[in-house]
């Protein structure tokens, strides 16, 4: 049965673009500022770990001026405690290949950042080492995002669908004015463990569209339009 109600969402959503050409969804592909493909994430006494892997743009504005894309292979940590340090290295091992480095602090939340520059596969197996002057913390990063059913393709798809009227005022003589990102998210006042697919619209003009998807079902579960 939820095969079966998600093949029919999936369907709906090929009549709706086959009526209206698939145009409209080759230029908010032109125009993909971020796609997140994957989440890992891992804890323990210490820190919360998050990675996460996709394209960005570079450099990475939020502006509704797309960019050009690159890898990106994102590292978060985040101490439980008040005594966390602000300069730190880090070992990251992605199945076989290693990455080491200085971390960056963010002094806006506190983080410690790095950037691999990287996209991993799904079901990558990752470990992590942090190196202050005081410890050596190590912990498993483990995949969050594998039994996703729907696509960050279909996703999108989804997502225009349910805001076509909107999405016609972004497009000018043939042209998309603003840049499309999709993102996987996670629902903080829920488990950590809850995933949605965000998809968003950032107009040049600063105006903005946003759609949460079930990432299990296609179903939009919140939408700002």
């Amino acid at each position: 049965m939820k095969k079966l109600f998600i093949g029919t969402i999936l369907v709906a959503i090929c009549l709706v673009f086959t009526a209206c050409g698939t145009d409209k969804v080759d230029l908010a592909l032109s125009n993909l500022a971020e796609v997140r493909y994957n989440v890992f994430s891992g804890e323990n006494d210490r820190f919360t770990a998050t990675f996460m892997s996709g394209q960005r743009e570079n450099p990475y504005i939020v502006n509704g001026i797309c960019q050009e894309r690159v890898d990106f292979g994102m590292l978060t940590i985040k101490f439980k405690t008040a005594d966390r340090p602000m300069v730190a290295q880090y070992r990251l091992t992605v199945n076989d290949k290693e990455y080491t480095g200085n971390l960056e602090y963010n002094n806006y939340d506190g983080t410690l950042m790095v950037d691999i520059q990287q996209v991993v596969a799904d079901d990558a197996t990752i470990k992590l080492t942090v190196i202050t002057d005081q410890e050596e913390i190590s912990c498993d990063i483990a995949p969050k995002t594998t039994n996703l059913e729907i696509t960050w393709r279909s996703a999108l798809e989804i997502a225009l669908a349910e805001c076509s009227e909107q999405y016609k005022n972004y497009i000018s003589k043939g042209k998309l004015n603003g840049e499309v990102y999709v993102k996987i998210i996670t629902d903080l006042n829920a488990s950590f463990d809850t995933y949605y697919w965000y998809v968003s619209i950032v107009g040049t003009n600063g105006s903005t569209i946003g759609v949460i998807i079930d990432p299990h079902t296609g179903q939009v579960i919140a939408k700002n339009i």
